[in-house]
């Protein structure tokens, strides 16, 4: 009696649990299917009166607290881009006057929304000067050896791609048709084994009968060609002003300008003279890179305790890049692939990308020689040159050391080197310009990346303070460890445009003092921008380097290394690694249906 009194006790327990799991599962489905569907009527019904209303997305979600701004909720619940127009005549003085400094992918894709505005009459722009020190990247090089600084392939991603949306779907095809789609990525242990990290199957997936589209690599040169082609051929009213060759050596926030150091020879505008100052501006933007003069003109102006960044070398790590004519033959011709050297311990690895036109990109890394390091002292660079004499040749110390004992020039130097990289990475042999590869890294320094970290990305709203911003690297820079810096980079300057078209709003003709109220918009506008791109810029940078970028040891370096790989890889897929930033849908998707997995995007198109 007492054995069957238990066992009833334990089943009763038993269903008990069960039915209470059940009630529970079909209260959660139950739910989530009503928002779903309330959801997706909501939206079928008040179409674009549920973007005009700035409290109806944050009714959904009230704690989220994200992208309160019209423009903003719209850019993201469209790829449409946002056009306001406005025909009521203004005042002259309020239109903006506008410096860029750098015309990388941020500083175009910036221009590009910028005058998509002006031209709707949303935004009163009377001019747009972008400055750029390297020279046009359309130009044809000098020499097949020189890469004009912009050697390396970029990923764009749903990040990049959405931005870039912003403007048009045109745009986006003209960048498009410039690069290589691309879900593949292979680990070569050895020449004849390698593992299938992310392949097209994995995109496959379809939901709501669309598949996932996949990333495309492109050169920055011809993505900022495909820029800067569609630049000049919407801009019918002349308002961009492209100045190429143009160096700029110091931003003064107070007289609103800027001082350049300018080269005659292929600059388009033939007309200005070496270390001449331009301005005054109504707004500056730094696209200029992790060496940024805009940011180190905020360091100065800023009032005190208000604007604090830091910049550091990424020691040991350097890299070098060469293009290839055709990817290896013993490779997958459409898939990026992390080669490691025959020989482990060399220390250094190949990074291959195919890219439009059948032709590659390889990425080598290694770490800078001890005696290449600023660091070193005179005394212990001697004692290291005697040494060296006796080290053995190998591939790590032809190409990241500074010594020139291989004349690019010298075919049987350029053979051995070649023989050496083939020695070690077997799987590039046969590849097609490997040669002329060769000879590119040979003529190049090494490249060290550099990190950055600002509290702020725009000025300080002050009297007599010029509104000025920071956007990509020149705001966080994480040397390509998080391999999303251009995304980012691009995604900061639609975000600073929203911010533009939210809150400067010219007034009345009437108004007593326009250029105060006009500063004071621009502040207003820059200071949203900042307060949206720096939680994202800080945990890209966090997620990059953690333990607030300082020096690891060892040991936790190399679990730094490689969590950050498995991060990269597989995205929190099956548990394994973090997942990477959020973007809006994502928020919504764990705020409404507690997962990741896009529901989101496929409702919203």
């Amino acid at each position: 009696e007492n054995k069957i009194l238990q066992y009833s006790q334990n089943i009763l327990l038993f269903l008990s649990t069960f039915m209470q799991q059940s009630i529970t599962a079909f209260i959660a489905f139950t739910m989530k299917s009503t928002l779903t569907f309330f959801l997706v009527a909501t939206f079928a019904r008040e179409g674009s009166s549920f973007a005009r209303s700035p409290r109806s997305h944050s009714a959904f979600v009230p704690s989220l607290q994200v992208h309160r701004t019209t423009a903003s909720t719209r850019r993201f619940l469209s790829t449409q881009p946002v056009v306001e127009s406005n025909t009521t005549p203004i005042d002259p003085q309020w239109n903006l006057k506008i410096a860029i400094a750098g015309a990388g992918p941020s500083g175009l894709v910036l221009a590009h929304r910028l005058l998509q505005q002006s031209s709707a009459s949303s935004l009163p722009i009377s001019a747009i000067d972008i400055y750029e020190s390297r020279a046009d990247p359309r130009a044809k090089l000098t020499s097949s050896l020189s890469l004009g600084g912009r050697a390396y392939a970029l990923g764009l991603g749903i990040r990049g791609r959405s931005a870039i949306r912003t403007v048009d779907e045109e745009l986006w095809g003209a960048v498009k048709a410039r690069g290589f789609e691309c879900e593949r990525f292979r680990l070569h242990l050895t020449k004849s084994f390698n593992i299938k990290l992310r392949d097209d199957d994995d995109q496959k997936n379809k939901i709501g009968g669309e598949g996932i589209e996949p990333s495309v690599l492109i050169y920055q040169t011809d993505l900022c060609g495909a820029l800067l082609d569609e630049l000049e051929r919407r801009d019918d009213q002349g308002k961009v002003n492209l100045h190429f060759n143009s160096n700029i050596t110091h931003v003064d926030l107070l007289d609103s300008t800027i001082t350049l150091q300018e080269s005659a020879a292929d600059n388009r505008n033939n007309n200005s003279q070496p270390d001449r100052k331009s301005g005054p501006y109504d707004l500056i933007v730094g696209c200029d890179g992790a060496n940024s003069v805009v940011r180190t003109a905020l360091q100065t102006y800023s009032p005190p305790n208000t604007f604090a960044s830091t910049q550091r070398k990424l020691y040991p790590g350097c890299f070098k890049v060469a293009r290839v004519e055709k990817m290896p033959p013993l490779m997958d011709p459409a898939s990026v692939a992390l080669i490691l050297p025959e020989k482990k311990s060399l220390g250094v690895t190949a990074f291959v990308e195919p890219v439009v036109g059948g032709g590659g990109c390889i990425l080598f890394a290694g770490k800078l020689p001890e005696e290449s390091k600023p660091s070193s002292s005179s005394n212990e660079g001697n004692q290291k040159d005697d040494d060296s004499e006796t080290e053995e040749i190998n591939l790590a110390t032809v190409l990241f050391s500074d010594c020139r004992d291989f004349d690019v020039e010298n075919s049987s130097d350029v053979s051995r080197v070649e023989q050496l990289m083939i020695e070690q990475f077997p799987l590039l042999e046969g590849t097609p310009g490997l040669e002329n590869a060769v000879k590119q890294l040979l003529s190049q320094r090494s490249s060290v990346a550099s990190s950055v970290k600002c509290n702020t990305y725009s000025s300080a709203p002050i009297e007599g303070m010029t509104p000025a911003a920071l956007c990509g690297d020149a705001a966080h820079a994480t040397g390509g460890v998080s391999g999303q810096g251009c995304n980012s980079a691009i995604a900061d300057s639609v975000a600073l445009a929203d911010g533009l078209i939210e809150y400067y709003r010219p007034l009345s003709s009437n108004e007593e003092d326009i250029p105060k109220a006009k500063r004071g918009m621009l502040h207003q506008s820059l200071a949203a921008y900042s307060r949206t791109q720096v939680p994202e810029g800080l945990a890209l940078y966090d997620l990059s380097f953690g333990n607030d970028g300082k020096s690891l040891p060892p040991l936790r370096n190399l679990i730094a290394t490689l969590n950050n790989a498995l991060d990269s890889v597989f995205r929190g897929r099956w548990g394994i690694g973090k997942k990477p930033l959020q973007t809006f849908f994502d928020v919504i998707d764990d705020a409404i249906f507690g997962n990741t997995k896009g529901e989101t995007e496929v409702l919203l198109g």
